[in-house]
């Protein structure tokens, strides 16, 4: 089921990443064994973009693929909205909402509150 999920097109991920972000109050990222965070470079017009996963497996089958060895780490939402979103963006990043192999939205901390300020 998770194959099909992370399988799907943007769109239909973004909706499942916020219906889930939304409950569980968490996003999942990655980081390698220094602590820094996985950033996927000029990505979309942004110089750099943080990619987000709504649950721990997401994220792991990701890092999975990648050539460098990545662990997953959740921060809490109102953390991620309030601190690390307005760093990323002080950067001129973005955010990569449920990336996969082929594509991903990317979002801006203003896009990201509205869609979790309507559900």
């Amino acid at each position: 089921m998770k194959r099909f999920i992370l399988n799907r097109p943007a769109e239909k991920r973004l909706a499942y990443f916020y219906g889930m972000v939304a409950t569980d109050e968490q996003v999942w990222l990655l980081r390698d064994g220094n602590g820094d965070m996985l950033l996927f470079e000029d990505e979309d017009g942004y110089p750099f973009v943080l990619p987000v996963w709504p649950t721990r497996s997401f994220a792991e089958m990701m890092a999975a693929n990648l050539d460098e060895t990545f662990e997953a780490f959740n921060i809490p939402l109102s953390i991620f909205l309030d601190d690390l979103i307005v760093d990323i963006e002080n950067d001129s990043g973005a955010v990569s909402i449920f990336p996969n192999e082929n594509d991903t939205i990317i979002q801006t901390r203003d896009e990201i509150k509205e869609m979790i300020r309507i559900l």
